[in-house]
């Protein structure tokens, strides 16, 4: 494997037939206009002992934690023999940083097969008629450190709420409004919205959680929010605070009086290692029945504990305090690789 640059094989016949093996442009204009970007990509690629192209993989750095691998391809008579993989896992490795890419259904087996994990994607203008899937290859080294950075919190539509912090037992009426939500919000966004997951304890059957719904928001860009705030802030989510030292991290909640369920909406990045950490150990309580009773107890007495020490002056950061040691723990086993 090595990088190649694309202006040195824009005419070369391999590396075309695989240009429309990844990205199927419409006619010979398209290809070149295809080329064209691929210049201003990182190029990965597999080669015969003489120097023909039989694999590549053409990606952008999208921020410090993550890279976009934007098209992918392998000549259809090696398919099967690992490269696809080596093509992900190189970048991956050598710059230990979390690798995503939207795909089809045709692919999305391959990806699903790789290890990453696979979300429902918006739309793609390019192919309006495919269902596309937001794939996140986790460099899980990242999932066990935060950055060394002041978050940098900044209140905007509110600041933090203090009240009694109360378990509810679980009801099927939390997967519901998520549902709900979730539509509101790929409608208001379109193909700006790569990932809408339900997280937190409300999206595991069978355990007690504070009653709101926690919803995280893949965007290409957290930090610039002009290309989401307004278009749910139309809809009746504002933007509530904002950390950008913590992955870029955002939060949006419904306004009063919107009608919508009570929710925290996280908006972070595509490829961000805390979209990672949740939908893992969300994954991880669905089916480790051992673990998610003993975490069901450990929020049952913090919600005690603060309750007797702060009674109806609670905060959230408090309650999640006291909850962490279990959490990274159950962390550090999960990720661990």
């Amino acid at each position: 494997m090595h990088h190649i640059k694309i202006s040195d094989h824009r005419n070369d016949p391999a590396v075309r037939r695989l240009l429309v093996l990844a990205a199927e442009p419409a006619s010979e204009q398209a290809l070149e206009t295809l080329l064209d970007e691929c210049e201003g990509l990182e190029v990965l690629a597999s080669t015969t002992a003489s120097g023909d192209v039989t694999a590549l993989a053409a990606y952008r750095h999208s921020d410090s934690y993550a890279i976009c691998v934007e098209y992918l391809a392998v000549d259809p008579a090696l398919q099967g023999q690992g490269l696809g993989s080596a093509l992900l896992a190189g970048p991956r490795d050598t710059y230990q940083k979390n690798i995503w890419a939207t795909t089809d259904d045709d692919a999305v087996g391959f990806y699903r097969a790789l290890g990453c994990l696979v979300s429902p994607s918006a739309v793609d203008p390019r192919w309006p008629e495919a269902q596309r899937y937001l794939c996140t290859l986790p460099c899980y080294p990242l999932l066990t450190s935060q950055p060394e950075e002041d978050p940098g919190y900044e209140a905007v539509g509110g600041e933090l709420m203090r009240g009694l912090i109360a378990i509810a037992e679980p009801t099927d009426q939390w997967a519901k409004d998520f549902h709900r939500l979730r539509d509101q919000i790929a409608d208001a966004l379109g193909s700006t919205a790569l990932a809408i997951e339900h997280t937190g304890s409300t999206s595991v059957p069978g355990l007690p959680a504070k009653p709101i719904i926690d919803i995280i928001l893949l965007v290409p860009d957290a930090n610039q929010e002009a290309s989401y705030v307004p278009a749910l802030d139309s809809t009746g989510i504002i933007l509530w605070h904002r950390e950008p030292g913590w992955y870029g991290h955002r939060m949006l909640k419904p306004v009063a009086g919107s009608l919508l369920p009570e929710a925290n909406i996280h908006v972070f990045s595509a490829g961000s290692p805390e979209y990672l950490r949740h939908l893992i150990f969300r994954e991880h309580l669905k089916h480790n029945e051992t673990d998610r009773l003993a975490y069901a107890s450990v929020k049952r007495n913090a919600a005690r504990a603060l309750a007797a020490s702060d009674g109806e002056n609670g905060l959230v950061m408090d309650y999640n305090r006291i909850k962490e040691p279990f959490i990274l723990d159950v962390h550090q086993r999960i990720f661990t690789r």
